[in-house]
């Protein structure tokens, strides 16, 4: 399987309507932690790869990862049980 790709990932979001600044405030604020050297040690040791980047972007790719991994579930007639 040559194409195959899984990750595990994690992030932070806030509800729908979020007021803009508390969103910037709050990206910040985690994108310091994630600088921070023992968090950065920590969670390498864990094997955590950290990645900090804009709301935008992690939008972007929650939106992404949605499409994927519908297709996938699509493509492999993948149901609910009743």
């Amino acid at each position: 399987m040559p194409n195959l790709r899984i990750e595990n990932w994690y992030g932070m979001v806030a509800p729908a309507g979020t007021p803009p600044a508390v969103v910037t405030a709050l990206n910040r604020i985690a994108t310091e932690a994630m600088r921070d050297p023992a968090v950065k040690e920590k969670l390498a040791s864990q094997g955590t790869k950290l990645v900090g980047d804009t709301p935008e972007h992690f939008r972007d790719f929650i939106a992404a990862e949605i499409v994927r991994w519908a297709k996938v579930i699509k493509d492999a007639g993948v149901t609910t049980e009743k």
